[in-house]
């Protein structure tokens, strides 16, 4: 018997740009049937669709995104509708304008990183469903995957709504994750995976109640903010991994 094909995800819409993090995102997505209304594609766009993806890989039932697909791509083999948005900054007045002709809900954020959602974009009505890489409030800021794991802790995802703060926002969910084996790309395959997998937990949810419930309000004052990372510190961030096999 045929498969039905997955219900749209009422008003979610992935604002995603051209990076690892967005084609983890919409691949998680589709391989949990959650498919959103639409995909606003910030950057330069990509080409057609290509011949049938290869099956998707796993790791300690952890999802990991096929870097050689565009999101582009994913998109049309699903059948999501794409809209291309010329630019990668989400504070764009063509940003805007494509999330208000979508006017969804929750717009699952994939921006660029570095790039700080503005007062106004925030204000444009829905809520910006953000996954940090980091436990909240503990690790605020860049690379914090890398900062746990020189102080011997196991990585964290946090899910926030986004506010006009970096990573203050309340928290909907948090999770911890194995250790990256060594040897895997930490920047692009396992942050890129654990943040879908965070994600695609947090839209199961709200697919089912309809609601982002808040687990906890920040304090913007407990916590501290980390910054890029140096690489001799990187460094011996993925050596600490290498002695955990």
């Amino acid at each position: 018997m045929d498969r039905m094909p997955p219900e749209q995800l009422n008003g979610v819409v992935l604002l995603a740009a051209q990076t690892a993090r967005s084609q983890a995102y919409i691949q998680a997505m589709i391989a949990s049937d959650l498919i959103p209304e639409r995909v606003i594609l910030m950057g330069e766009q990509g080409g057609g669709a290509s011949e049938d993806m290869a099956p998707l890989k796993t790791w300690n039932d952890i999802l990991l995104p096929n870097l050689d697909e565009p999101v582009s791509d994913t998109c049309y083999r699903a059948g999501i509708r794409l809209v291309h948005v010329a630019g990668n900054d989400v504070n764009a007045e063509a940003t805007h304008q494509a999330i208000c002709a979508a006017s969804p809900n929750v717009v699952v954020y994939s921006g660029m990183g570095g790039q700080i959602v503005s007062e106004r974009t925030l204000a444009l009505g829905p809520k910006f469903l953000h996954i940090h890489s980091g436990w909240l409030p503990e690790y605020r800021g860049s690379t914090t995957l890398y900062y746990a794991l020189l102080e011997g802790e196991l990585p964290g995802a946090s899910a926030i709504i986004l506010d006009r703060e970096i990573d203050t926002g309340p928290v909907v969910a948090r999770r911890r994750y194995p250790r990256p084996p060594a040897g895997m790309d930490m920047d692009r395959v396992y942050d890129a995976a654990i943040r879908a997998d965070l994600m695609v937990r947090v839209l199961l949810n709200y697919k089912n109640s309809g609601t982002l419930p808040v687990i906890e309000h920040q304090n913007p004052r407990e916590g501290m903010p980390y910054y890029v990372i140096h690489p001799i510190l990187k460094h011996l961030s993925i050596l600490s991994v290498e002695e955990h096999i």
